[in-house]
């Protein structure tokens, strides 16, 4: 089988001849030790990574960079599928509207339309690119109502992708599409930042206008990824943490769950298969999230959060796939070849039999995660996930 028959077998909850294997992000520091030279496949470094080379004129190099790199991981490991999380610049960006470089792994982006601003650090200890000062932060919710405009122009008309958007896409498809599975994110939700949940009671048309927009964008990127060779969407906002989702059941019912539905109908109308991926401690959601909005697969089973892999198996596994669970916490950041080894072998006998599983980690194959243990995580896979399943 290639790996995208083998990726499809699992969602028609066949055996195929072996369990797929592969992940939704591997950051450029994994991708780099993988490979024995600097990679730009994506991850915090990425993003900063991105803005210096836009800042010196770079956008091809870039480009080509990412489509190399990204190509020459997944076919030295043989992985299943590649989901496409970044995207590429348009050919005619503009240099002056980029962040600016403030120090060292700093950088300040102000939108001239709105006046907001944000400082964003990238940290070289936890390999995470994220705000230490913008205009949320310091005026909260208000900060919202300057977008509001700009939310209406955005809802009035239709998306247009920018000349060069799916560049990186292509060629990555190009080289991978007929091999194994091709992803991209779209998705809607509230950021787990306080002015985004202070919104939700005290400003409720304004959040509700947020993910409108978040909808009508994710709506045209489906129906234009199929034409750019994608076999499945994944969704992009975090819903939960270790103590349980960031708002409540009640509101994700209400105002999320209609919406997802929407997206997942589109998808399903474009041939695509609907993945939500998110961590945390889903619980209380997974009525809304496998009954109402019908999903068709869930990665991030997050083994920190005490999201056990068994019992999604026995309650949702006969009508969803289920992606992960190799905790990306402790096992594959600390723990040694055994380790990684006994723990691939724990999720294959566990979820395995009759198809619909597909091993990954808990979240992403992140910056503290030591390439050897990734790659460990792929070569136990191939020992113990032919099938029929003997673990």
């Amino acid at each position: 089988m290639t790996g995208k028959e083998r990726f499809l077998t699992t969602f028609a909850h066949r055996e195929p001849d072996r369990v797929p294997v592969s992940d939704q992000v591997i950051v450029s520091r994994v991708a780099s030790g993988v490979l024995g030279r600097y990679a730009y496949t994506g991850g915090g470094e990425f993003s900063r990574d991105s803005i210096e080379l836009l800042r010196r004129g770079e956008r091809d190099f870039l480009v080509g960079r990412f489509i190399e790199d990204t190509v020459e991981l997944h076919r030295k490991l043989e992985l299943d599928f590649v989901a496409i999380t970044n995207r590429t610049p348009p050919r005619d960006y503009d240099r002056e509207a980029l962040p600016q470089k403030v120090a060292d792994n700093i950088y300040r982006h102000q939108d001239t339309e709105t006046g907001l601003f944000s400082v964003s650090k990238f940290s070289e200890e936890s390999g995470l690119f994220f705000d230490i000062d913008s205009s949320f932060k310091r005026e909260g919710v208000e900060a919202i109502g300057r977008l509001v405009p700009v939310f209406e122009r955005e809802l009035a008309k239709p998306v247009r992708f920018k000349d060069g958007y799916f560049d990186g896409w292509d060629g990555i498809a190009l080289e991978l599409g007929k091999d194994i599975a091709i992803g991209f994110n779209a998705g809607l939700g509230f950021p787990p930042e306080l002015h985004w949940l202070e919104a939700i009671p005290l400003k409720p048309q304004w959040a509700e206008l947020y993910l409108d927009v978040q909808l009508h964008h994710s709506l045209a990127l489906i129906r234009e990824g199929v034409k750019h060779g994608a076999d499945f969407v994944l969704s992009e906002c975090d819903l939960a943490d270790n103590r349980g989702p960031f708002y409540s059941p009640d509101i994700y019912r209400r105002w999320l769950v209609p919406r997802y539905r929407k997206l997942v109908s589109c998808a399903h109308e474009n041939g695509l298969l609907y993945i939500m991926r998110t961590d945390g401690n889903t619980r209380l959601l997974w009525t809304h999230i496998f009954d109402e909005i019908g999903v068709d697969g869930y990665e991030e089973i997050d083994r920190e959060a005490g999201m056990d892999l068994g019992e999604m198996k026995r309650a949702v596994g006969h009508k969803i796939t289920l992606i992960g669970n190799v905790d990306a916490a402790k096992t594959l950041v600390f723990g040694d070849r055994k380790a990684v080894f006994d723990e691939v072998r724990a999720c294959i006998g566990t979820a395995a039999r009759g198809g619909g599983y597909i091993m990954a980690s808990s979240n992403s194959i992140h910056y503290n995660i030591p390439f050897r243990n990734f790659m460990y995580m792929v070569e136990a896979t191939r020992l113990y996930g032919d099938y029929p399943i003997r673990v």
